[in-house]
């Protein structure tokens, strides 16, 4: 069972708001839309529940977390739109946590000491423990699928190693999108905590690099991790070429495209009426002519691609269909 299938249960749920994976003390790590304001509530509710903790559920102003242990090192936070129901919110989270404790997680490459004080906030939200007390009735989650839709270039980043590496064994690194991204002989140097590698990653990237190796599969390419992590493509690019250049990752490019090749895309069409859509997606469907993809769409409004995607698939076989073209086609 691989990490990202399982994480699409979440993120084309519409129920769901944003999730997590975080560290028994509270640390988040693939973070997707879990808001800054919650993680205090989170963190003190792990604090108050411990490795017993099983199946959690905390009200906070931003609707109802659920949390679930993964394993004694991981939990799952998933935060739920706040009208709706505890039950289904429950049984979704459990039957993610059900698929994941099938996949081999890494260890936490940080942890971070909570502080000993824990905020007024947490105290006064009710925090019920609901182990195993699942309703019988439980809500069919639905998965939509939809083609994800290409960069209309290819992107590529030269980057040269830094100063740590000899200056005789600097070379050029060219990172694609369609380039499959695998894990270097540093790997797990780079995700031991404190290692040299690990400190130098997390101060020139942060978290987001730790995020990208977490979730490197060596199946997924480069556009890929970019589009699981709702991270721009650009970022990803250059973070993966500065990994190559310390042989924490390598990468597998196929060859440039013959030019008698056809690269098909898809471009979304909307045929409805605007003015009975959403009104926070109607910015985006507007542009749904069928003259643009989707990634197309979400770097000229200056969103998200998934923010983009959340937004067509209410319509998508109803009112949006997607039209598949040759990409040369266009110009």
């Amino acid at each position: 069972m691989e990490l990202e299938r399982v994480l699409t249960k979440l993120k084309f749920d519409e129920s769901v708001s944003g999730y997590a994976l975080i560290t028994s003390d509270g640390q988040p790590f693939l973070s997707f839309s879990l808001p800054d304001e919650v993680l205090p509530q989170i963190r003190g509710t792990l604090r108050i529940h411990g490795k017993d903790m099983k199946l959690v559920n905390t009200m906070t102003s931003k609707g109802t977390v659920i949390l679930a242990r993964v394993d004694p090192r991981w939990v799952l936070a998933v935060l739920f739109e706040p009208e709706f129901q505890l039950g289904g919110a429950l049984s979704r989270t459990k039957a993610v946590v059900d698929l994941l404790v099938q996949v081999d997680l890494p260890p936490p490459p940080a942890t971070i000491a909570l502080e000993d004080e824990v905020t007024s906030l947490v105290e006064d939200e009710p925090i019920s423990e609901l182990e195993s007390s699942i309703p019988d009735e439980s809500e069919d989650v639905i998965v939509e699928e939809t083609a994800s839709s290409q960069p209309t270039e290819p992107l590529s980043m030269e980057i040269m190693s830094t100063d740590s590496i000899d200056e005789s064994l600097k070379e050029q690194v060219q990172v694609r999108h369609g380039c499959v991204v695998h894990r270097g002989e540093n790997y797990n140097d780079s995700m031991t905590l404190d290692s040299k590698l690990n400190v130098t990653l997390k101060r020139e990237f942060a978290n987001i690099g730790i995020d990208i190796l977490l979730v490197v599969d060596e199946k997924m390419t480069v556009y890929k991790l970019a589009e699981h992590l709702a991270r721009p493509v650009e970022k990803v690019i250059m973070i993966v070429a500065w990994c190559v250049s310390h042989d924490i990752l390598w990468i597998e490019c196929p060859e440039e495209q013959e030019p008698s090749q056809k690269a098909i895309i898809e471009l979304p069409l909307f045929e409805g009426d605007l003015n009975k859509a959403k009104k926070q997606h109607r910015a985006i469907l507007e542009l749904c002519n069928g003259k643009r993809t989707l990634q197309e769409i979400a770097t000229e409004l200056g969103i998200l691609y998934f923010d983009a995607l959340q937004c067509i698939i209410p319509y998508r076989g109803k009112t949006v269909k997607f039209i598949r073209t040759d990409k040369l086609s266009r110009y």
